[in-house]
């Protein structure tokens, strides 16, 4: 007994200065590993949100990385508005992918391409104006632009586009009617976004079109600042949309994205947003990760 007690006297008197550890650092564990970020934890949060604003809504949220689908009524379809303008987009760079045409073609506006209705900028250029396709196609998608969207169906034909849609197997849109279902615009998006489906340069000159347009008040409003977006909105009297691809890293720093496609209908456009706000950023926190904003 006195020994160890003397034993015991000589570990508490033994110097601890500089450089010297008188315990085991032991790290720190966590008891209770956190859930897996999954989109399967999704679906039944967007069933809510739709279900706790007044109109109806679809959505589909699509996960590149597992590969699965969520969405609500994802095959119901709705006036697509300037979502239509999407086909477009992808059928113009399309073309120039398959050398029918150069991006830097001109193109001038016409008396008959004018629209002074909704959205865009080109109503108010003079009849006359020349810019190319490339540039035409930014106002069609940055501003929405209605004229500069008359000026590229011109230029394609609309058949081209509908035969576009049909090679995408888009076979529940109906461009002419301007009707289309949260699955087939999806199918736009994710084409838009394969370098392969054009060529990387023509994807990315896509992606960039879509990025920081003068609509950023619905998909991207919620979620953390210098969150990157490539995005269209849509809307027509109680109709309201927003379709897009967010970009983020990884905690490791690997490049990822997902593709969300949201609509309010029979609604006003404050209650639309309201959810579609909801809908984005519980998509967000769901593959990403918590919003720190």
């Amino acid at each position: 007994m006195i020994l160890l007690m003397v034993v015991i006297l000589l570990f508490l008197t033994v110097d601890t200065g500089p450089g010297r550890v008188n315990r085991v650092q032991v790290p720190t564990v966590q008891t209770e590993l956190a859930p897996p970020l999954a989109i399967s934890n999704l679906d039944e949060q967007l069933k809510q949100i739709a279900s706790s604003h007044q109109g109806s809504y679809e959505a589909i949220v699509f996960d590149p990385a597992s590969g699965k689908t969520v969405g609500i009524n994802a095959k119901h379809r709705f006036v697509a508005a300037s979502l239509a303008k999407l086909p477009v987009l992808l059928t113009l760079y399309k073309s120039a992918a398959r050398g029918q045409l150069s991006l830097d073609e001109k193109i001038s506006i016409l008396p008959s391409d004018v629209q002074n209705y909704g959205t865009g900028v080109l109503n108010g250029y003079p009849v006359g104006s020349t810019m190319t396709l490339r540039k035409c196609a930014a106002y069609l998608i940055k501003e929405s632009d209605n004229t500069a969207w008359v000026m590229l169906e011109r230029r394609l034909d609309t058949a081209n586009i509908e035969a576009e849609l049909a090679d995408l197997g888009a076979d529940n849109t109906d461009y002419e009617a301007l009707l289309t279902t949260p699955e087939d615009v999806l199918l736009m998006l994710r084409a838009i976004a394969d370098p392969d489906y054009t060529t990387p340069d023509l994807s990315a000159e896509m992606l960039s079109q879509m990025t920081n347009t003068a609509y950023e008040d619905r998909l991207p409003k919620p979620l953390p600042k210098n969150t990157r977006i490539a995005h269209k909105i849509g809307s027509y009297e109680s109709t309201f949309s927003d379709a897009g691809i967010v970009f983020y890293e990884n905690p490791d720093g690997r490049k990822k994205n997902y593709f969300i496609v949201t609509v309010g209908r029979n609604t006003t456009e404050d209650e639309a947003k309201g959810a579609i706000h909801r809908m984005s950023l519980a998509s967000y926190e769901s593959l990403v990760g918590p919003s720190t904003d």
